[in-house]
């Protein structure tokens, strides 16, 4: 069995307001060595801590998923492959993903600044921030703090992102840029960034350039809306309760750019897999290069933990999801789980468990 991840990849979650959170703990296999996701799915949901669950691998030519479990505890009505799966911050490689492409149109440069997109348009930033660019902000590197403080997101509400990075950058760096420091409010700014050179909101820029060309006709934001899957909360005395698909049931609007992607994972198989292939058609091998390239000791990418094999991961958790996705291009595979219920507590240990049983078939 190859080694997955290095130990210095273990990070904190970082919940603060439900917020997308990125975990890159470390993975054992398990003794009963699964390795069909058909299993592995419903090995997970057979936990009556997880309604459902999904599993799936993803080569250059084969794609394969199972789903197991309830749409929402006690409800009655199966999971089905064509569901829709919050994804936290597996978010953030697409963000930084569509700034590729970006890159590419000649829209922004990975050293555009503030300064440069923000400056005038937004007249609270401090000065600090005027030379911080967008590689900055996506690699964590920005010195910015981690999320908007929980009273301010309650206040914004369902506002406009330009009033989330004004009060962001209102105040100078809390951290020392150049430093890793994960944050969620980083990506929002990249996201604003590309909202003001790309002249539309960032949702609008990420389905044209991100989700269309790869076929992922599912995408969408915030809690999946109608008959499916739900995400569920843990009771303060035990037990789940579904978290439903008003507002409340994700982060605010604002905070898309960080971590509010739902999709099936259909859909998320086939993103891996253009990561896997590194799809000329889609990127450059210079920006999938970019992309890809680990940054520091914490070898943190963009949107990506980089394995010492250069393998890919990253985890994601609006604290009602939590889903991980796996990227080896060593081996020629990619996988993706998810369960819809987010207590860290719970789901991280089986979740990744089910990670390793689906890569296990794969020789060392």
């Amino acid at each position: 069995m190859r080694k997955l991840l290095n130990g210095k990849w273990v990070m904190p979650l970082l919940a603060a307001l439900g917020a997308a959170a990125a975990v890159v703990p470390g993975v054992a296999m398990p003794a009963n060595g699964q390795t069909a996701p058909a299993d592995v799915a419903d090995a997970l949901a057979a936990n009556p801590l997880i309604p459902a669950a999904v599993a799936g691998r993803v080569t250059a030519d084969v794609l394969d998923l199972a789903v197991a479990g309830e749409r929402v505890i006690e409800g009655g009505d199966p999971a089905l492959p064509v569901d829709l799966w919050h994804v936290g911050s597996l978010t953030k490689s697409m963000t930084a993903t569509l700034a590729a492409r970006m890159v590419a149109a000649g829209q922004i440069r990975w050293n555009t600044t503030v300064g440069e997109v923000l400056g005038g348009t937004i007249p609270e930033i401090d000065p600090a921030w005027n030379e911080t660019s967008l590689r900055a902000f996506l690699t964590h590197r920005s010195g910015i703090t981690a999320n908007l403080q929980r009273a301010s997101a309650r206040d914004l509400g369902d506002g406009p992102r330009r009033d989330y990075v004004a009060e962001i950058l209102s105040e100078p760096p809390d951290q020392t840029p150049g430093d890793f420091h994960y944050s969620n409010a980083g990506y929002v700014v990249a996201g604003a960034m590309l909202e003001a050179v790309g002249r539309a909101p960032w949702e609008q820029l990420i389905a044209a350039e991100g989700f269309g060309p790869l076929g992922m006709d599912s995408a969408g934001f915030g809690p999946p809306q109608g008959a499916v899957i739900e995400g569920h909360a843990t009771r303060l005395f035990g037990g789940l309760r579904s978290a439903g698909q008003a507002l409340d049931a994700d982060n605010i609007r604002a905070v898309g750019p960080a971590g509010r992607v739902h999709l099936s994972a259909q859909d998320m198989l086939r993103y891996l897999q253009a990561h896997l292939l590194q799809d000329e058609d889609y990127l450059s091998a210079e920006l999938w290069a970019i992309l890809h390239a680990p940054v520091g000791e914490e070898a943190y990418a963009m949107g990506w933990g980089v394995g010492e094999d250069g393998s890919l991961v990253h985890s994601g958790s609006n604290t009602l999801w939590y889903a991980v996705a796996y990227v080896d291009p060593v081996a020629g595979e990619a996988v993706f789980v998810a369960v819809n219920t987010g207590d860290v507590a719970v789901v991280v240990e089986p979740v990744n468990d089910a990670l390793t049983a689906l890569l296990s078939a794969a020789p060392d």
